[in-house]
């Protein structure tokens, strides 16, 4: 006999296991008609940290990202969150290759963590975002996030830095690495 799991919305009010499966049910029978709540605006906290995002359904989560970034003139930051994704893209990098191998996930994951960081392009900021995702049977799958699309929401803090990141081509790595301004160097000892 299954459990019984409930989701609380508030001390009175919970959903159960029927009615959640129901609508996620409806959620994703909706498939890419579900409602878009942010076709011309974002919703946003500012917080001690710096931002608290919530992202809705149908937005593109690494342009909302970059977006994000551009209204607020950031120049440099981190960010984590939770949430639901579908149709995503992720990227493995194939470190003696020198290249991205990517691969699709066409159905719908809980964002079980989404990290990154926000740096300064030529022209537009650079989103950088790794992410694990779960499953329905509770598998999960990681990488470097290249797209997804918000299914349901997604929960968001972006912490920014006072100082400039950038990407500049390392001659060692053969590689983007993150550059800030200002930095130090520190002779370690083996």
């Amino acid at each position: 006999m299954p459990s019984k799991h409930f989701l609380y919305l508030t001390d009175n009010e919970r959903i159960n296991d029927e009615k959640m499966t129901l609508t996620l049910k409806r959620l994703h029978n909706m498939g890419n008609n579900l409602p878009n709540y942010t076709k011309d605006s974002m919703y946003y906290s500012e917080c001690s940290n710096g931002y608290v995002l919530r992202l809705e359904s149908g937005e593109e989560i690494q342009e909302a990202l970059r977006q994000f970034a551009v209204s607020l003139e950031l120049k440099g930051g981190f960010y984590q969150g939770i949430g639901t994704l579908a149709n995503v893209e992720l990227a493995f990098y194939r470190v003696n290759e020198r290249r991205y191998e990517r691969k699709i996930f066409p159905h719908d994951y809980e964002i079980i963590s989404l990290m990154g960081n926000i740096s300064q392009g030529l022209d537009e900021p650079l989103v950088h975002s790794h992410v694990c995702l779960g499953d329905s049977a509770f598998n999960t799958i990681s990488g470097h996030l290249v797209h997804g699309t918000v299914s349901l929401t997604a929960e968001i803090l972006i912490t920014p830095v006072n100082i400039a990141l950038t990407r500049k081509e390392d001659p060692v790595l053969q590689f983007k690495a993150l550059v800030s301004q200002n930095r130090s160097k520190l002779k370690m000892q083996f």
